[in-house]
């Protein structure tokens, strides 16, 4: 596969779509997440604001404009969004609601990626899964739920999580290794499930991460280097300091000696 240019330009999705209200949780399934993660994409950085028509929605997350519509009333119902003005016709303008401490990003290049490599039921998929995944290798995405158990998190039929997977592992993203923990209700092996980030076009973002944490890193020892050496400056100020005192006692001492 051809390597394309990758830039930060990211979206962040929250843990938990649709739980940020503790009295109304709204379940959100791969689709629903697709339709945020889109909004996102075109949101102003500032203002939070985004038009984008549903027409446009509904051709990226290939379905029909009514689905398009149901998850809109999803994330209006959960607080995840604010419709500001619906417009027959043209497109509406949704604000995104901020708030979340935790969540995800995908890259812009994440979201643009062809059919021939994400279907937009995979992207869904991914967008809703990652969150429960092991990014720390800043290579893979990490998962070891069992397929009935990422169904009931994502809210997605087990035949169609499994297609998805089927996939993507005829497309070289996803690949399999056995573990030695047993399923509790089947009694077979788990499986443990890695998303190759470097195809998806995710890995940039964990080696910035990486990048910025070892920074971060370097600067902190910086500091406290700096402090070190305050300190010793410090210390070696009053060894001074006690050496001329003692210089000072030792020659008063000595001045007022006297010979018989």
């Amino acid at each position: 596969m051809e390597e394309k240019k990758i830039s930060k330009q990211h979206i962040q999705v929250p843990h938990n779509l649709g739980e940020r209200n503790e009295e109304i949780k709204i379940k959100m399934n791969p689709t629903d997440y697709l339709v945020y993660g889109y909004l996102r994409k075109f949101m102003n950085k500032d203002t939070y604001q985004t038009f984008v028509s549903l027409r446009k929605l509904a051709n990226l997350v290939d379905v029909s404009i009514n689905t398009v519509q149901a998850s809109i009333k999803k994330l209006k119902e959960a607080g995840e969004i604010k419709v500001l003005e619906e417009k027959n016709g043209r497109s509406n303008i949704y604000e995104i609601q901020k708030g979340s401490k935790y969540f995800e990003r995908f890259t812009f290049e994440f979201l643009d990626l062809d059919n021939n490599i994400l279907k937009p039921e995979d992207k869904g998929v991914l967008l809703a899964m990652q969150q429960y995944s092991d990014t720390s290798s800043g290579t893979f995405a990490i998962n070891t739920s069992s397929n009935r158990e990422l169904s009931k998190k994502l809210h997605i039929g087990t035949r169609a999580l499994s297609s998805v997977f089927q996939r993507l592992e005829d497309r070289g993203i996803l690949t399999t290794k056995s573990l030695t923990t047993r399923d509790s209700i089947t009694g077979l092996n788990k499986t443990a499930k890695y998303i190759d980030l470097s195809i998806i076009c995710q890995a940039i973002l964990f080696i910035n991460k990486k990048v910025d944490e070892q920074g971060e890193q370097i600067n902190e020892h910086d500091k406290r280097l700096h402090t070190v050496d305050k300190n010793i400056l410090k210390m070696q100020e009053e060894i001074n300091r006690l050496k001329e005192i003692i210089e000072k006692s030792n020659l008063k001492e000595s001045s007022g000696f006297k010979f018989e």
